[in-house]
C-alpha cells in the first residue's frame, strides 16, 4: 500500500464520531410554555431603569440559546405593587441543568400601585399589550432618561397626561413624545405637567403643576398673562402689564394646580405692540 493511503486508512480506523448537542433556541414564551425554563424575578428596590434581576434555570439536559424580550411583563406577586415591563432585550445562553442571572431594564406598568421592595418576588409574567409592546420596542431602538421612559410608559398603561413626558423641545426626546403621541391619540405635549407625591403610589396622577413657555421677540411692549377656565372666569393672574424691553424673552408659566377641578384651561396672553390673544390650552 502506498504511504498516503496507508496513512488515511490509519486516519480513519483512529475517527471517531464527535455527539453534537442541538441547541435549543426556542423563543422565551414557548420554553416557559413546555416547562423547559423556571424563572425566577426578583425586584432591586426600585420602579424604573435596572430594577429587576431575572435568574432563569435550564431544566433540561441540553444547551438553550434564548432572550427575554422587549415587552414583557413581570407581574409582581402582590397584587399592590406594580407589574415591571421590559424595555432591553436581555440574551440568555444557558448549558444543560445551569442557570444564569441578568439584571433587565424595566418599568412601572401600573401608576396607582405601590413600588417594589428590595427582594421583591415576582412572577414569570406574560407580554405586554400590543400598544406597550410597540412603546416598549421604541424606547430599545434608542437611550432615553429613565424618567421620560418611565412617564411614556405611564401615558399608555395608565392614562396619564402625555405632558407628563415634558413639552415638545426640539431635542432627541421628541421622537419618543411623537411615538407617544400616535399610540396614545393624544396631541404631542406643548407643555408640562407634574403629579403630585402620594404616599404608598408611585404616581398619583393628580396634577401639581403646569409648566409652559413662551418665546416672544418685541420692539419694547407691555406684556399681560392670564389663565382662564372653560366657563371664560380669570382663575389666575401671571403676568399683570410687565414691560418688555426690545429684544426676544422666554417667558416661563409656572401654575401651581394643586386641587384646581378637572377640566379645559388656557393662559390668554397679549400685549401691546400687536393684536389679538395668544391662546395656550391645556387640560387637568
Amino acid at each position: 500500500m502506498e504511504p498516503n493511503r496507508r496513512m488515511l486508512a490509519a486516519l480513519c480506523a483512529a475517527w471517531v464520531p464527535i455527539a453534537v448537542t442541538a441547541i435549543d433556541q426556542r423563543s422565551f414564551i414557548e420554553l416557559l410554555e413546555h416547562r423547559v425554563i423556571d424563572v425566577k424575578p426578583v425586584g432591586l428596590g426600585g420602579h424604573s431603569g435596572e430594577s429587576l434581576r431575572v435568574t432563569v434555570r435550564n431544566n433540561s439536559g441540553g444547551p438553550i440559546s434564548t432572550s427575554i424580550p422587549v415587552g414583557w411583563v413581570f407581574t409582581s406577586q402582590v397584587p399592590e405593587v406594580q407589574d415591571l415591563i421590559v424595555v432591553r432585550e436581555e440574551l440568555l445562553a444557558i448549558a444543560g441543568g445551569a442557570s444564569r442571572s441578568v439584571v433587565c431594564r424595566a418599568f412601572c406598568c401600573e401608576a396607582s400601585g405601590s413600588g417594589p421592595e428590595e427582594g421583591e418576588v415576582y412572577r414569570a409574567g406574560r407580554p405586554g399589550s400590543a400598544k406597550l409592546m410597540a412603546l416598549a420596542q421604541a424606547i430599545a431602538r434608542s437611550v432615553y432618561p429613565d424618567e421620560i421612559v418611565q412617564n411614556a410608559v405611564w401615558v399608555l398603561s395608565d392614562s396619564n397626561d402625555i405632558a407628563s413626558m415634558g413639552a415638545m423641545d426640539s431635542t432627541a426626546m421628541d421622537s419618543l413624545r411623537l411615538v407617544v403621541s400616535e399610540l396614545s391619540g393624544q396631541p404631542a405635549p406643548l407643555y408640562s405637567m407634574q403629579y403630585v407625591e402620594e404616599e404608598g403610589r408611585v404616581c398619583s396622577q393628580r396634577p401639581s403643576s403646569v409648566q409652559r413657555h413662551l418665546r416672544y421677540t418685541t420692539m419694547g411692549t407691555v406684556f399681560t398673562a392670564v389663565v382662564i377656565d372653560r366657563t371664560g372666569h380669570v382663575v389666575q393672574v401671571l403676568h399683570a402689564g410687565t414691560a418688555l424691553d426690545a429684544g426676544t424673552h422666554t417667558l416661563a408659566f409656572e401654575l401651581d394646580v394643586n386641587g384646581w377641578p378637572p377640566g379645559n384651561y388656557a393662559i390668554h396672553a397679549h400685549s401691546t405692540d400687536r393684536a389679538g390673544v395668544h391662546r395656550m390650552p391645556f387640560t387637568l
